[in-house]
């Protein structure tokens, strides 16, 4: 994973951080990936826009 601008995936209606878009099975928060929509990088989706459980594991609080 890209330490400052992980890969975020769309899943259902969630963006969700992820190890490799094509790759991954479960999202950072340990959701499991099952409807792959779209794919982008942190930075450009937004901290606001992405699974809170995601956020806070990835930003260590």
């Amino acid at each position: 994973m890209e330490e400052n601008n992980p890969v975020v995936l769309l899943s259902g209606d969630t963006w969700h951080i992820v190890e490799h878009s094509r790759k991954a099975k479960t999202a950072l928060c340990g959701k499991a990936i099952t409807d792959r929509r779209a794919h982008a990088r942190y930075k450009q989706v937004g901290a606001a826009n992405i699974c809170p459980k995601c956020v806070k594991l990835f930003e260590g609080k």
